[in-house]
């Protein structure tokens, strides 16, 4: 099946932006480097959704090769296109533990 789309949802659109910005900030070059590994990994998600294992149900995760970064995504079919998209939730620190709270 041909992948239709890649859609970024907001919570990984927006910590995309605010890793950018912390790289940009300590070197432009740095901020460049990520934004360009961040790039070819989404670009490879697209070309190969299937690659990347599972980690939690159907949720697949890919890990950027020179930051410690993971690009948490779903792979989902659309009936009224046939073809399948991929939306990526989250983009995460992989050294970092993420806390939940039930509120």
């Amino acid at each position: 099946m041909a992948i239709d789309k890649l859609i970024l949802r907001p919570n990984a659109k927006l910590r995309f932006l605010e890793v950018l910005a912390f790289y940009t900030d300590i070197d432009e070059n740095l901020g460049r480097r990520f934004n360009e590994q961040v790039e070819k990994c989404l670009n490879y998600i697209k070309d190969n959704p299937y690659l990347f294992r599972k980690c939690y149900g159907e949720i697949r995760v890919c890990y950027t090769k020179t930051f410690p970064y993971a690009i948490f995504y779903i792979v989902k079919f659309t009936p009224r296109t046939l073809k399948e998209r991929v939306y990526v939730i989250n983009i995460l620190h992989t050294k970092r533990k993420i806390r939940y709270r039930n509120n």
